[in-house]
């Protein structure tokens, strides 16, 4: 906030001998406040002596008094001519030049001023109000630093230091002065007014409150201090009271810039758009040709989304000569949500032409031109808004937008984390950013940026929606289970939400629990296959195999054609291999490779098709799934355990060489290879290679049976039994039938 204090001194008079008559017959008139006949009778005396400084000085002071300070100007010039060491003639037109606002020559003739002298703190304080005009804040506190010297006790120096050094921004310096001027002058209502607004760049809210309270105690005419002290209110959400000091404001003075419109703002948010719209029906209806007022009518209708009734209200204010460019970029926005999108153009440009540096216009033109597909200067004018504006969150918003419409993902990253670094609680930005980071499976990035959006606005469902419809969301936070427990709390009609606690949990280790919320997503919807699915996974994986086959077959009674049941036929058939139901099993995974297949799904066929010995087919299948993933260990392990079986040992040592490149300290792969190796005549490798499983995994029980199969080749019976036992004893069941084979 910034103050302008422009002080014309009045004349100290002096009766100079010179054309005396009229000069004193001119300074009496003066004393009478008679400037006009003050001015005849020095411009008598002028007439007579126009070399008598004294009357040039008194007539330029007697023109600034009427305001006509260009003529002052001239006549303080003439006196300083004529008299040079005139020090207030040159103090006096420095405050008539800052009158008219040219601060650069102002600030040379208090120069002047101060360089004759004597030095007075109003010549360092009207320069420091010049400088701080000019900016120059540094400058101005300096002067005003100096002029304190002179009269330490003058609460106005504290003031307007307290001014410059807030624009400055060293606001605890300005709250400092600002106290010591109120220590001066304790009933100083523009103080208060000053302190609030510089609290408020702070984000003391409630100071500044508390001292535009104070401010409108002095002085409960002060429109703009109801309307600054609304403004905090409404940040503060806090909408009804904002809204109570917005209608004072209105009724002191309605013509405070964007008030009726804030004033309609908070009753919005306050869920009161009805009385918003009351507000301004009622007072159309007393100036029904007043255009402002059909301008906001219509910007509440926007927010409304009734886009016809803006479009309507917008018309109205422009067809009573509302034609400047915010109308016209608002009437733009409403025909984009109409469809217009050649009229949206057309406004745009136009609120363009009125305003080049409107940067609402250049968003809505991108918007514009982007709906019809114009898209070559969609990102010109987009970098063309943030030019005029750079800390424009809304810019670099809208820019991210665009370029994620022309397939830019990078760059609409990129402008969304500008967007945040101007507004760091800008949710839209957050939303976006977090989908683009989805899509490039940016999982953890894109998880984070939904938490934070959901900390933002809590109460607000998209946040949570989204967040778990990322790909195993609960792998990249820890907070899955508050979030969806608050979820449920805001609507515990959605079953998706307990859907995602159900994940969370089960993520947690809490299978008990995930079951639960699994049971209460399912009877809150039945046919919604994704939860039937995560029921049946977590079932299987509790051993509850017969439950889980329950729930996938229902899942595709409901479903069993479209591309999302194939995770549903791939599932029902590692269950079915889980049961050893093998036939079953591939007939279920044949279903799923016709509908869409992984390298999961071939590694799954594989393992069916291995067990009924079928081993071409198998090896085929696993290098389905190493081609779709090469990074898949388990299908190269397995890959090369089929192909022990029928003898290709090359194949066998490219498989597993792959697969140990990949991880070589897999102990499943070593314990496979050593498998492959008794199937090839190699015991003493087979055993090599479970010694290093077992030096990696020492609870590996498989290592134990293998190296035990291993040693019964080589006739090792006492060693071999004392490793099926040991693999017995860790819980192997397929070693028991092992241990009653060979050693009983």
């Amino acid at each position: 906030m910034k103050k302008i204090l422009l002080l014309l001194l009045l004349p100290l008079y002096s009766f100079a001998q010179t054309a005396g008559t009229y000069i004193q017959n001119g300074n009496t008139k003066a004393n009478q406040r008679d400037y006009k006949g003050a001015i005849q009778d020095f411009t008598r005396a002028i007439e007579l002596d126009n070399k008598n400084a004294e009357a040039f000085y008194y007539r330029a002071n007697a023109y600034g008094n009427t305001k006509d300070y260009k003529a002052a100007i001239t006549d303080y010039t003439r006196a300083t001519t004529l008299k040079p060491g005139l020090t207030n003639a040159y103090l006096y037109k420095a405050n008539a030049e800052a009158a008219i606002q040219d601060y650069q020559t102002a600030i040379a003739d208090f120069d002047h001023a101060i360089n004759l002298g004597p030095k007075t703190a109003d010549m360092f304080h009207y320069r420091a109000n010049a400088k701080s005009n000019m900016n120059d804040y540094a400058g101005a506190i300096a002067d005003f630093t100096t002029a304190l010297q002179y009269t330490p006790n003058d609460a106005d120096l504290y003031k307007y230091r307290g001014l410059a050094k807030n624009n400055k921004g060293d606001f605890a310096a300005a709250i400092a002065d600002y106290n010591m001027a109120i220590k001066l002058s304790p009933r100083s209502a523009e103080v208060y007014q000053y302190m609030a607004g510089t609290k408020a760049n702070i984000n003391d809210y409630k100071g500044a409150i508390a001292d535009y309270t104070n401010s409108l105690t002095l002085n409960p005419n002060n429109a703009e201090a109801y309307f600054y002290r609304a403004n905090i209110k409404a940040k503060l959400t806090d909408y009804k009271s904002a809204v109570d000091d917005y209608k004072k404001a209105a009724a002191i003075n309605p013509n405070i810039p964007n008030l009726l419109l804030y004033m309609a703002n908070a009753q919005n948010s306050m869920g009161d758009g009805k009385g918003s719209l009351d507000y301004f029906n009622k007072t159309i209806g007393q100036f029904p040709n007043n255009g402002k007022l059909y301008a906001y009518r219509g910007i509440v209708k926007s927010d409304q989304k009734d886009n016809q009734g803006a479009l309507d209200d917008f018309d109205k204010a422009i067809a009573l000569g509302e034609k400047n460019a915010d109308i016209y970029q608002s009437r733009s926005f409403s025909k984009l949500a109409l469809g217009d999108h050649a009229g949206a153009k057309l406004d745009a440009d136009t609120a363009i032409s009125l305003n080049p540096n409107s940067v609402s216009a250049y968003i809505t033109l991108s918007k514009a031109k982007m709906a019809m597909k114009d898209t070559a200067g969609v990102i010109a004018d987009l970098t063309k808004a943030i030019g005029l504006n750079s800390k424009s969150d809304e810019a670099y918003l809208a820019r991210g937008d665009a370029y994620r419409d022309l397939g830019v993902p990078l760059a609409a990253i990129n402008d969304y984390t500008k967007a945040i670094a101007i507004n760091p609680a800008y949710t839209y930005a957050f939303l976006n950013r977090a989908i683009e980071k989805n899509k490039m499976a940016d999982y953890a990035a894109a998880v984070k940026d939904l938490e934070k959006l959901i900390s933002l606005s809590p109460q607000q469902q998209t946040g949570y929606q989204r967040l778990g419809n990322i790909n195993n969301f609960y792998k990249y936070t820890n907070n899955g289970v508050q979030l969806f427990t608050a979820a449920i709390a805001l609507n515990p009609a959605n079953a998706n939400y307990y859907l995602y606690r159900g994940e969370a949990k089960a993520a947690a280790g809490d299978d008990k629990g995930a079951m639960a919320d699994y049971n209460t997503a399912a009877i809150k919807s039945p046919k919604n296959i994704t939860i039937l699915l995560k029921r049946a996974i977590a079932r299987a994986d509790m051993e509850d195999n017969n439950g889980a086959i329950l729930d996938l077959t229902s899942a595709l009674k409901i479903d069993s054609l479209s591309d999302s049941t194939a995770m549903v036929w791939q599932t029902r058939g590692a269950v079915k291999l889980k049961q050893k139901n093998y036939k079953d099993a591939i007939a279920d995974l044949d279903r799923a490779v016709s509908v869409y297949s992984t390298d999961e799904t071939f590694l799954l066929r594989g393992d069916a098709k291995l067990a009924l010995k079928d081993y071409a087919g198998a090896a085929d299948d696993y290098h389905n799934a190493t081609y779709m993933n090469e990074k898949n260990v388990k299908a190269y392990a397995h890959s090369g355990l089929a192909k022990s079986y029928i003898g290709d040992a090359q194949g066998v040592k490219d498989d597993f060489t792959a697969a140990l490149k990949l991880e070589p300290n897999n102990a499943g792969t070593l314990v496979d290879r050593a498998t492959a190796k008794i199937n090839l005549k190699d015991p003493n490798g087979a055993i090599q290679d479970c010694n290093t499983a077992i030096s990696i995994d020492s609870k590996n029980s498989r290592a134990y049976l293998h190296r035990g199969l291993a040693k019964m080749v080589i006739n090792d019976k006492t060693g071999a039994c004392a490793d099926m036992n040991k693999a017995l004893a860790m819980g192997l069941k397929e070693a028991a039938e092992y241990v009653s084979k060979y050693c009983r």
